[in-house]
């Protein structure tokens, strides 16, 4: 009779602890009313956050604070901390510049120690956002940080988002901060005074970026890194780069789909090429990016205009921007006389550049 008594005891007692555990992995700090309250146990739990961290490779160790306004994450210690420059970067899919490679393996092993210094710490931060502020061609981004100071610089470049938008989002991106993760680690990827303050590594087929040490500090580095990781996205939702500007080109022009494609792919800004408008590193080749722009213009059949940003060598004001912009609107563009002979040293220049960047390549649709 006693043996019985004794397993029923005994599993009891396991059950307990096990819900005693499960209870504690999902308790989670949410914010109410402007105000941050600790979930106690009589309290209902939303549990998805915890889930979704953990599908991330971070177990919630104490405490999670999530979404914190600006004020808040001062009240809990964060500060601007001194802007950094040169932090390394690797990039796993890189397809355009000569950032450092980082091999699968390398990446998921990274990993795997990050996301194992994230579940030890006790305090985690989680902040959502986007890059791109239209709801219909953004990306959804998710941090998971252990320092408080590098989501308050996060939240200054990424766009807000409302809640639970990351998790009705096809593809978010996941950045993961482990800035007081050790030594040895934030040695991994190299070492000499460059790494000294830490590097970052993206990896653009799991749509995530590790940032150690204090490489969240190197606001232009995680500009580029993002501009990377949100590429294929952006570019699946119709977002495209901003063309740029020289004093040869009219202030207003009316292009072909071809001509917006050539443009597009030839990059031109301040007398410099860059392929489609892309200086960061990129998954995607210029080529391609060219030619779904061209195609998407023609099937819709999309006017489109080339409005020069530039006069007499200096950048054009709000004003003459907005004017420009109801002229557009008019359709009551300039008539276009003979072509200036600056016209056709930059033809030349357009047509030196691209035939010798991707020469074959180059679609026939394509014109200047």
């Amino acid at each position: 009779m006693l043996g019985p008594l004794r397993r029923a005891a005994v599993a009891a007692g396991a059950a307990s602890a096990s819900a005693a555990s499960l209870r504690q992995f999902q308790c989670a700090y949410h914010r109410s009313n402007e105000r941050l309250l600790p979930c106690r146990e009589d309290q209902e739990v939303s549990y998805g956050l915890n889930w979704a961290i953990a599908g991330r490779g971070v177990v919630v160790k104490d405490k999670v604070f999530y979404n914190l306004e600006k004020s808040e994450l001062q009240k809990g210690g964060a500060a601007y901390t001194e802007c950094l420059s040169g932090i390394p970067l690797h990039v796993r899919g890189n397809v355009i510049s000569g950032i450092p490679d980082v091999s699968r393996a390398q990446f998921a092993k990274l990993l795997k120690l990050v996301t194992f210094h994230l579940s030890s710490i006790s305090s985690l931060y989680v902040q959502d956002g986007a890059v791109g502020s239209s709801v219909e061609c953004d990306a959804k981004v998710r941090v998971i940080s252990d320092n408080p100071s590098a989501v308050l610089l996060l939240s200054n470049i990424l766009w807000k988002t409302p809640d639970r938008s990351i998790s009705h989002d096809t593809c978010p991106l996941t950045i993961y901060v482990a800035s007081s993760i050790s030594a040895n680690v934030r040695n991994s990827l190299g070492s000499g005074s460059q790494y000294a303050n830490g590097f970052a590594a993206a990896d653009i087929e799991r749509s995530s970026l590790i940032l150690c040490g204090k490489a969240f500090a190197d606001s232009a580095m995680l500009k580029g890194a993002l501009s990377a990781l949100t590429a294929p996205v952006l570019s699946a939702r119709g977002g495209l780069p901003f063309p740029g500007c020289t004093d040869a080109l009219p202030a207003l022009s009316k292009l072909s789909p071809g001509q917006a494609a050539y443009h597009f792919l030839a990059g031109y800004c301040d007398g410099k090429f860059i392929p489609a408008y892309s200086k960061d590193p990129s998954p995607l080749d210029p080529i391609a990016l060219a030619n779904s722009l061209f195609s998407h213009l023609k099937e819709d059949n999309t006017p489109t205009y080339l409005i020069n940003a530039k006069s007499s060598g200096k950048y054009i004001d709000g004003k003459e921007f907005v004017r420009l912009i109801e002229v557009l609107l008019s359709n009551n563009l300039p008539d276009r006389k003979s072509e200036d002979i600056r016209v056709g040293e930059l033809k030349g220049k357009y047509k030196s550049f691209l035939s010798s960047k991707f020469g074959k390549y180059l679609p026939k649709e394509f014109s200047f």
